[in-house]
């Protein structure tokens, strides 16, 4: 019989293994948010732009309508480029772990490195995240901008559903780039299949685990957010422990 290590066991060890460490990996937290910044707020200035230059020369909404939807599209492609980096934050904790030297490099190894693999797997995150969350995001939107209360009720049905459905699959491939790591042979569509497998009777562990987070999320955001920049190293070295011992578990 499998025995897991306790949610607790799993968090002191990742305190522990961060100890001296903290700086790199929040270097490595803080490049991936600038990059992803920098590149949505590119995006955002020339959808912006053009959305006007359409308009002043056609002045159709039709048009502007058009140009909304091509940029939309864009915005995806970019967070699916910008979730290769993800990989990249795999390999790091998994080296700290691991006792491997981590290298802040480490964070572009998904654009170097089974590129292919990365691009694929960070689709079907970032298409999940769309499918079950874009519709409770676009009742949302359309509350906040025209506040008409017809909006409301469509907006908490798409969330409520959306979330329903987004937890349990999102956290049955929560894995995948851990496990395009560890199994290299293997195909990005393959270690979304291990992943899904993988956390068979584990999801409420891991749902559970992420729960115990949020007291020290309320904090950070009392601190005016500055507490993440140390929280976040600490979630993704708590992930790492819980992938390992999900693959090694002790036998009772």
């Amino acid at each position: 019989m499998k025995q897991y290590k306790k949610n607790y066991e799993l968090k002191n060890t990742a305190k522990d293994r961060l100890e001296g460490r903290y700086g790199g990996a929040i270097l490595i937290f803080f490049l991936s948010a600038v990059v992803s910044w920098v590149a949505r707020l590119f995006i955002n200035s020339v959808a912006n732009s053009t959305m006007r230059s359409v308009y002043d020369m056609t002045g159709s909404a039709g048009a502007v309508q058009a140009v909304t939807v091509f940029f939309d599209v864009v915005f995806l492609a970019a967070n699916i480029l910008l979730g290769v980096m993800n990989a990249g934050i795999a390999l790091y904790f998994l080296n700290i772990a691991c006792g491997q030297q981590p290298f802040v490099r480490d964070l572009f190894y998904g654009f170097q490195n089974d590129s292919k693999k990365a691009l694929f797997i960070s689709a079907a995150m970032v298409l999940c995240n769309t499918v079950f969350l874009g519709p409770g995001q676009y009742f949302t939107d359309k509350f906040r901008t025209t506040m008409d209360p017809k909006w409301l009720l469509p907006a908490l049905i798409a969330l409520v559903v959306g979330l329903f459905a987004y937890v349990p699959v999102s956290l049955g491939i929560a894995f995948s780039f851990f496990l395009m790591l560890d199994f290299p042979d293997r195909s990005g569509k393959e270690a979304l299949q291990q992943s899904w497998r993988l956390m068979k009777g584990n999801r409420m562990r891991l749902f559970l685990l992420e729960l115990g987070f949020l007291p020290l999320m309320f904090l950070c955001i009392l601190s005016l957010g500055i507490g993440f920049l140390w929280l976040e190293p600490y979630m993704q070295m708590t992930y790492t422990y819980f992938f390992l011992d999900l693959m090694n578990p002790k036998e009772a």
